[in-house]
């Protein structure tokens, strides 16, 4: 098992969705992980927030900003040399390349086949799927991680969420922590 304070790069794919992105980026405020992205990962997410989910470009930015804000050392610009490179197809070269920056040993992302292990190898990273990453960290550290989920669970106001509704907005995503978050939180 990983460290549970380690450097993650995040790509953008996590980064996008609802609430995952904002369960990753708790973790990380609670210290559990220490988060980085590139500017051009969050130009995936802004693309992914308005084309794909619905948000408007004022609303992507806001989500951009505040995540800049919160975590001003997470966002990387590696070099165009370190970025060409890379042993990667080219429209993933420059995520391996933010990880290699960042010093991070995992990039969490939901596109394992776009991250063989043997293109990954030379930079000592490894890909890992959000679900996968997400239950390890609950099995390590579970009062902290449902600690953290309850606080963002009671920060949804509008609207408000039961526990199995929270639970369920996971799913899409991240369904094995999905379940087991559930079972670890009704204990």
């Amino acid at each position: 098992m990983r460290l549970m304070t380690e450097r993650v790069l995040l790509d953008a794919c996590v980064l996008a969705p609802f609430p995952l992105y904002d369960t990753l980026l708790r973790l990380a405020d609670a210290g559990i992980l220490t988060p980085f992205w590139s500017p051009q990962i969050l130009q995936e997410v802004e693309r992914t927030l308005v084309r794909d989910l619905g948000r408007s470009a004022a609303e992507a930015a806001k989500r951009l900003e505040r995540m800049n804000r919160a975590f001003p050392e997470a966002s990387v610009a590696p070099s165009p040399a370190l970025s060409a490179a890379m042993r990667k197809h080219p429209k993933d070269r420059h995520v391996l390349a933010a990880a290699a920056e960042a010093g991070a040993t995992v990039i969490v992302t939901a596109n394992l086949p776009d991250f063989p292990p043997a293109s990954l190898a030379d930079h000592g990273v490894t890909a890992v799927h959000p679900d996968q990453f997400l239950v390890e960290h609950l099995t390590a550290r579970p009062d902290d991680v449902v600690a953290a989920l309850r606080a963002q669970r009671s920060a949804y106001a509008h609207p408000s969420f039961s526990v199995t509704e929270f639970y369920a907005t996971f799913q899409p995503t991240v369904p094995t922590f999905a379940r087991a978050a559930l079972a670890a939180e009704q204990q």
